[in-house]
């Protein structure tokens, strides 16, 4: 097992821009989810078009394309705007809960979730066109036949879109919800900082025991310097290490920021070189 693990959490830098990020998702994410609903809702006068295309076996398909054009045309101007906001959804999930992650979960979720309500709603006031006949395909030229097992996935297409849709977003928002709640937001910040961020070596120049131990090992508070983006930084993080790889005042430690990120928002990482280091430690 590695005697340093990588215990060090992403410090949680800037809460009142947090906030603020927060408070505005209250807002677009409706938004957001109102306008997916209606183009899903608007995407039923050409889904259901093909629908009865695949029911019918052509013949009598036509029943569906009675404003077919306006639907078309409300689809593209709901998909146009909710891909606009959604990118708005994206970015101030990102800045909200400092993660690329949630920003990708909760931008699908909000579409994928507002896709569902606008065919929920479809389903619910019978936008779908009754096929010619169940089970049975109605042909002038071929006479009748039974349903394939494609005909009848299009047949049940109103509960199974929904199905679906809200599917692929109730797993967005568990994912987001597994990978940000209070034990595992550090690890997700940590993954993303160390995939995306710089790495610079960092001196630590203090350390203190904080009167904690867990399972057995002491917890230190540990003050590493570092050449950050705009010049010297200092940050401080809470590591538990075993007595004999205790972090010492002149080891070396490594540190990740984000460069386009806020600068208090760090990740810090033990080394070796944190207890066996060639300094003098009376530094």
């Amino acid at each position: 097992m590695d005697p340093f693990p990588a215990r060090g959490a992403a410090r949680r830098g800037g809460p009142e821009q947090w906030r603020r990020a927060r408070a505005s998702l209250v807002v677009l994410i409706p938004v957001a989810v109102a306008l997916w609903a209606l183009a899903g809702y608007a995407s039923v006068s050409f889904l259901d078009t093909f629908r009865l295309m695949a029911v019918n076996d052509i013949g009598g398909w036509g029943e569906g394309t009675a404003g077919l054009a306006g639907g078309i045309m409300l689809f593209v101007g709901a998909v146009f705007a909710a891909s606009f906001l959604g990118f708005a959804v994206g970015r101030r999930s990102t800045a909200a809960f400092a993660t690329f992650k949630a920003g990708g979960l909760l931008s699908r979720a909000a579409a994928f979730g507002g896709v569902t309500v606008g065919l929920l709603v479809a389903w619910a006031s019978d936008r779908w066109t009754r096929p010619t006949a169940v089970g049975r395909f109605v042909s002038e030229q071929d006479g009748d036949s039974d349903w394939g097992a494609p005909a009848w996935a299009a047949y049940h297409a109103p509960w199974l879109l929904p199905l679906v849709f809200g599917g692929v977003a109730v797993v967005c928002l568990l994912r987001f919800a597994r990978s940000h709640d209070r034990e595992r937001w550090a690890g997700t910040k940590a993954a993303e900082m160390k995939e995306h961020g710089v790495n610079m070596p960092g001196t630590i120049t203090r350390v203190e025991f904080t009167g904690t131990w867990i399972m057995g090992d002491p917890q230190f508070a540990v003050t590493v310097s570092y050449v950050g983006k705009h010049g010297p930084r200092q940050a401080t993080e809470r590591f538990t290490a075993s007595v004999v790889n205790a972090p010492v005042r002149g080891g070396q430690a490594d540190v990740w920021y984000d460069p386009l990120g806020d600068e208090d928002v760090v990740l810090i990482e033990l080394t070796e070189s944190s207890s066996s280091y060639m300094v003098d430690p009376s530094r």
